[in-house]
């Protein structure tokens, strides 16, 4: 018989919090607050984030680097970052935007073929969702662009791979423009795996 006196870290606690993950972040309502606190300042982000209400969509934040966004399968929305974050960042703001805007398209039937009967529609469906949330980011910090918050999201999107697209939007570039600067962008925003 073993001493299970200790497993109330990582295994669990008992079955008394049996939805508690152990890679939660410790921060995650303050995070999640501050974030709809700013997406709620532009009218897309108030019509995404109603969607998310509407059809109760929870988020997880949780602590990792890899890519944030909507999980259709289980109708989440994951966003990672670092323990060590203590508030929302603006790299989390632009990254629950792009959720947001999946699980709008995915509740509107813009769904994924099955990759394992049509590779090449899965890529073209992939790059063409991309493309569709990058720019409702790009119309999001449009009109964020009085507001004290635009600043520290446009200084952001250098970083994230998505600056030449946000500039050739303001420029008035047409769809095709706008997807042949998301395809030059696209190998660094894989780099980086940001959003």
């Amino acid at each position: 018989m073993t001493d299970d006196t200790n497993l109330g870290s990582s295994f669990g606690d008992k079955g008394t919090n049996v939805n508690q993950i152990a890679y939660g972040h410790p921060h995650a309502d303050g995070i999640l607050e501050g974030a709809r606190e700013i997406i709620s300042e532009s009218a897309i982000g108030r019509a995404l984030l109603n969607v998310q209400d509407h059809f109760k969509i929870p988020v997880s934040v949780i602590k990792g680097s890899g890519e944030s966004g909507y999980e259709a399968d289980m109708n989440v929305i994951f966003i990672q970052t670092s323990g060590a974050t203590k508030t929302v960042t603006p790299e989390i703001v632009i990254s629950y935007v792009k959720a947001l805007r999946e699980a709008d398209l995915d509740k509107g039937g813009n769904k994924a073929p099955d990759p394992m009967k049509d590779v090449i529609g899965y890529a073209a469906f992939l790059h063409g969702r991309n493309l569709d949330t990058i720019v409702q980011i790009c119309k999001f910090m449009k009109e964020l662009s009085n507001s004290s918050y635009f600043q520290d999201l446009l200084d952001t999107l250098p970083k994230i791979g998505l600056y030449n697209v946000y500039k050739a939007y303001n420029n008035g570039a047409s769809e095709d423009e706008l997807y042949d600067v998301y395809a030059d962008s696209y190998e660094a925003i894989e780099r980086r795996g940001n959003i």
